[in-house]
């Protein structure tokens, strides 16, 4: 089973400066709640919370001039649909934004790939190594898209992956950072506790982070 856990931090133009990214990079990870007060749109019985290929944690933030400050915490359950690369001209409506999950055998693939959406605002696309590019039927197929392999995790191992991105408004020209985590764990259901994210060494990291400035 796979436990993830995204946490996103909005910011604005001054959150560029020296010492409020040095804060964004501090943080990590996130406590996940045994009992979680919010599942999605609906709470399901906390006996039934498991019962899934991937429980997903999404955690928003948004940072100011002080300190960074958690808007949101939902929770979500995958079963065997997620396991996909997606439909060609779909690429709005992804499952997780910027990762594909792949089972392999005894182990679970993990992508990275460029697909980020943001309502109106436009962003930079990301290029590079396409996997895909060659496989017919993939949706990446022929597109000039960043899509790789960030790293394969066996039972009880822990995968980071760190990016970023900036977005601007087409017609206001207003612009909108944000700086994502997240946090991968491939282990047995019993294993899953309050503080399954808290290592500050995973056994694996993958950073695509872009220079916005």
């Amino acid at each position: 089973m796979l436990f993830i856990q995204k946490i996103t931090v909005y910011y604005d133009g001054k959150g560029r400066f020296p010492e409020r990214a040095r804060e964004r990079e501090r943080l990590k990870f996130f406590p996940i709640d045994p009992k979680p007060k919010k599942f999605g749109k609906a709470e399901p019985e906390y006996s039934k919370m498991l019962d899934c290929e991937v429980l997903f944690q999404d955690i928003t933030c948004v940072q100011n001039e002080n300190n960074i400050i958690v808007r949101e915490e939902i929770f979500k359950r995958f079963g065997n649909e997620i396991f996909t690369e997606g439909k060609r001209g779909q690429w709005a409506t992804f499952i997780l934004e910027n990762i594909r999950l792949f089972k392999e055998d005894e182990k679970y693939k993990i992508m990275f790939c460029d697909d980020s959406y943001f309502g109106n605002f436009s962003r930079s696309k990301r290029h590079g190594h396409n996997e895909a590019y060659n496989k017919k039927g993939s949706p990446f197929r022929y597109t000039d898209r960043l899509n790789e392999t960030a790293f394969s995790l066996k039972d009880g191992e822990y995968g980071r992956i760190y990016f970023n991105n900036r977005y601007v408004h087409p017609h206001t020209r207003n612009q909108v950072y944000k700086y994502v985590v997240y946090n991968i764990v491939s282990c047995e259901r019993s294993h899953f506790r309050e503080k399954m994210f808290f290592r500050k060494n995973p056994d694996h990291e993958y950073k695509n982070l872009k220079s916005l400035y």
